[in-house]
């Protein structure tokens, strides 16, 4: 009997199918939500000291002003996401055109881009930062303008595959009978396809949000070269300037719990706004939806909307190739050894990710209205809301109280496994919920087993979800630099290596540190870049393998 033929025969079994589960369970609430928010547990053990923090109506002060602009700029970045990113998503999904599989691959690139050169990179095309020779628009940037630029670049692709992913999944026969009978294409998506959006909505928003919230290495980079690390603050880089080492300060244990229980309130008010409260589609104005649908009111929402994905995305984001015509002089050796780490970890966290990911996500999809899906589903947004600073001294607290020695490569792992995990569970969870069950019932009545149910039906439906989630993962993962520098600042990973150059260009003025940095972001950019060209043509070929 194959290894196939045994997992088959195994899935038969209830008893099976709950131990998996259980482990999927076990691994989500002990490998990354208790470590996640270890570090609020300190509230406790030094509740002298963070009493003290919370009695300073100065200090306290600070820490208010630092938590509002945090939420403030999530809040703008996140709506201002929605706006622009739907009509993109639209194009991407339901538009032919010569390059889309280009500009496919071209939108997830932002996210594989170390934040602190996303920071200098927009700080290049927006304004011109001391110590940048290269000229952009010249603008004045306050801080509050310049990090809604930078957040909106890695926020950004987050929603569009979010919304293209579901809608994917929705079948366009709805909409073609609307019109057949006379609706126009607005209305029919207005009324039949948008009230279908709302798990990908939900999903957009919640990844947005929290993504924004919990920004900490190119915000701080950013502040630090506009010169207003000292006096504007957003929560995480409250917690970067307040960190001493490893250990968990009383303001950062104290802002951490504001901060995760904020989020968590606003976040399950948002999911029950955007599920429950519905779009109206009751009134059709036929007028106006002919008007809408065709003619030069079409093209012009398209056009804008590719032209805030150039104007505002990735143009911004490929300025930094501006420095190649700078100087620089970069350790060819350190930069290949940095990059080899950074795919070790990305690699091993998206691994992990989907193979434990799926069954919860399933799970969640699948249970709507029980109340432990409702509950795992809330929880799931925990590691994101957590500042990676914050979330790195956690991880690290927690592994090493449980015991010493552990590498720091692992740990680092570990880390990384935190915060990609619920990307991937999300993006799944969404795609899952919009299939129809009736497939599956239908193919386990003809003889089929659970897993081949799984393998054979579900998950070629899901399957540009779990590439999507896996995508964002990976990305994610080769950018992130707070989370890193907190738990092994030694590993040196691409982001730590090129926070390093900008700090000492920042520090010492010198414009060839911001060559090396740009050189080595270029250089992992081109490998990102080549590596999603080859999913994307891999996924295309299995597709048209299977029709």
């Amino acid at each position: 009997m194959s290894f196939l033929d045994r997992v088959n025969k195994a899935s038969e079994k209830e008893s099976t199918r709950r131990a998996w589960f259980s482990l999927a369970l076990a691994v989500f609430i002990i490998i990354i939500l208790i470590p996640s928010v270890y570090v609020v547990t300190k509230i406790l053990t030094q509740w002298d000291s963070v009493s003290d923090v919370w009695n300073d109506t100065s200090e306290m002060g600070q820490i208010w002003e630092a938590v509002g602009n945090s939420f403030g700029l999530a809040f703008a970045v996140t709506i201002f996401d929605i706006i622009v990113g739907l009509p993109m998503a639209w194009i991407m999904v339901r538009k032919e055109f010569r390059g889309k599989g280009l500009l496919d691959s071209l939108l997830d690139m932002p996210l594989a881009f170390p934040t602190a050169v996303l920071g200098l990179s927009v700080l290049m095309f927006w304004g011109c930062p001391d110590g940048v020779d290269i000229p952009g628009l010249g603008l004045h940037l306050s801080p509050f303008c310049a990090l809604f630029l930078l957040h909106v670049i890695f926020t950004y692709p987050y929603i569009v595959r979010s919304l293209s992913g579901i809608l994917e999944q929705i079948d366009t026969s709805y909409e073609t009978a609307a019109m057949t009978l006379g609706a126009s294409r607005w209305t029919a998506v207005r009324t039949i396809t948008l009230p279908l959006f709302r798990a990908g909505l939900v999903t957009g928003f919640i990844l947005c949000f929290a993504r924004s919230l919990s920004e900490t290495g190119g915000t701080y980079i950013t502040l630090m070269i506009l010169g207003h690390q000292t006096d504007f603050f957003t929560g995480p880089t409250y917690i970067m300037t307040h960190k001493h080492g490893n250990e968990a300060t009383p303001e950062m244990i104290l802002i951490s719990v504001i901060m995760i229980l904020i989020a968590l309130a606003l976040l399950v008010a948002a999911r029950y706004i955007i599920t429950r409260v519905g779009i109206p589609g009751e009134k059709v104005f036929p007028e106006l939806g002919r008007k809408l649908s065709h003619g030069a009111v079409p093209k012009i929402k398209d056009g804008l909307a590719v032209l805030v994905l150039f104007v505002m995305v990735l143009i911004p984001s490929f300025y930094i190739f501006m420095y190649l015509t700078e100087p620089g002089d970069i350790d060819g050796g350190r930069l290949a050894g940095s990059i080899a780490n950074s795919f070790l970890i990305a690699g091993a966290a998206v691994a992990f990710d989907v193979v434990f990911g799926i069954p919860l996500a399933m799970y969640i999809a699948r249970h709507r209205g029980e109340k432990l899906a409702g509950t795992l589903d809330n929880l799931m947004n925990v590691p994101l809301i957590v500042p990676t600073t914050a979330l790195g001294v956690s991880l690290y607290l927690f592994w090493t109280d449980i015991g010493d020695g552990v590498p720091e490569m692992l740990l680092v792992i570990l880390g990384h496994i935190s915060f990609t995990y619920p990307l991937v569970v999300r993006n799944i969870a969404g795609a899952v919920e919009e299939v129809d069950p009736s497939y599956e019932e239908t193919a386990m009545t003809l003889g089929a087993k659970p897993f081949q149910t799984f393998s054979r039906v579900l998950l070629p439906m899901i399957k540009n979800s779990v590439i999507a989630g896996a995508i964002m993962a990976f990305t994610r993962s080769l950018g992130e630099t707070g989370a890193t520098y907190a738990i092994a600042p030694d590993v040196d990973s691409v982001p730590i290596y090129i926070v390093n150059l900008v700090q000492k260009g920042v520090e010492t003025g010198d414009p060839s540190c911001y060559a090396d940095a740009a050189i080595a972001s270029i250089v992992l950019i081109a490998i990102c870049f080549l590596l999603m060209l080859a999913v994307r043509r891999l996924s295309r070929r299995e597709e048209a393998r299977h029709d």
